[in-house]
């Protein structure tokens, strides 16, 4: 990586669709950390920056339309496949992939993959590893990627290690309540709005095994709410007690369908997103089909039910 990096006078970095912390606070800290390297660097996100996540440092920078320049070397975080970063063609004579998921396709020149509770975990790995100082602008997005990819520190991904890179994060700037509260204390009414009319239309297997719930187009127009505003849904259906699935079905602006998935622990929703054409973790994953909304319901949740049931059987 060392030797990738040191050959690049410019680089790119680029984050997934539908950005999260995770990405967009590996993103900023990659910045830093090529900067100090002596890299010219731009940031790309191609669906933006949700404004909860404005106030970290140095997000202001992110460009929202793709760079048409060839760039020395593209640096691609916390994005399992190629097709994460987008439809946009980005020209790099190299590619550097930094990323913890276990199905990512290490589809870069060089790879960075690891099972870490984050992307932004690895990437601080890398900055002890160049020798980078720890400063507050460093310190806050890579907090950012771990606190929002761990649930603030709830998820099964969060190891002993997770705590003990957090508390340098914090020892260095990063204040917990600072962030959390930018993050998660910063709801429209709009918001409210969609996510009120999402839950008016839950539906549960009879079982109580499996919640989903949809969005359309309508229902985000006639609310108001933009697609930031759609986060953290999902996460409301997962804490419901007794369910081992959730899933919440979303139209975007082109009509295709984007499906979130989370369990609890029993089944691996990373391979039944994967038959989907999507991926993601054992616990959480993600796909988009290109189908109306009632067939997506109806193929996801046969998926479910058919992988849920499996399981069940082994058990007995």
């Amino acid at each position: 990586m060392k030797k990738l990096i040191s050959e690049a006078k410019t680089s790119v970095i680029v984050c997934h669709v539908d950005p999260d912390g995770d990405t967009l606070g590996s993103m900023l800290a990659m910045r830093i950390i090529l900067s100090n390297m002596g890299v010219n660097v731009l940031m790309y996100s191609p669906d933006g920056v949700p404004p909860s996540y404005l106030f970290m440092p140095g997000s202001e920078k992110i460009m929202t339309h793709a760079p048409k320049k060839e760039f020395d070397l593209m640096v691609t975080v916390d994005a399992s496949g190629i097709d994460r970063i987008g439809k946009s063609k980005i020209m790099a004579r190299k590619i550097l992939n930094i990323d913890h998921h276990p199905d990512n396709t290490n589809f870069g020149d060089v790879n960075c993959v690891e099972q870490l509770s984050s992307t932004a975990e690895i990437v601080y790995k890398i900055a002890k590893e160049f020798s980078v100082k720890m400063t507050p602008q460093l310190a806050i997005p890579l907090y950012v990627g771990i606190m929002t990819d761990t649930g603030s520190f709830r998820f099964q991904n969060t190891k002993p290690t997770t705590f003990l890179v957090a508390k340098e994060l914090v020892k260095k700037g990063a204040n917990p309540s600072y962030i959390a509260d930018n993050i998660y204390n910063t709801k429209t009414i709009e918001a409210v709005k969609v996510c009120n009319a999402a839950f008016s239309l839950m539906k549960h297997t009879e079982d109580r095994k499996i919640v989903w719930t949809y969005i359309t187009r309508e229902m985000i127009v006639d609310s108001g709410a933009k697609a930031e505003d759609l986060t953290g849904i999902i996460d409301h259906l997962r804490s419901i007690k007794g369910i081992e699935v959730a899933l919440l079905f979303r139209e975007d602006k082109n009509g295709r369908i984007k499906v979130n998935f989370r369990s609890k622990g029993k089944i691996n929703v990373s391979e039944i997103a994967h038959e989907c054409g999507g991926g993601g973790h054992v616990l959480a994953a993600g796909c988009e089909l290109d189908m109306s909304i009632e067939e997506a319901q109806e193929k996801v949740l046969e998926l479910v039910k058919k992988e849920l049931n499996g399981r069940d059987n082994i058990s007995k």
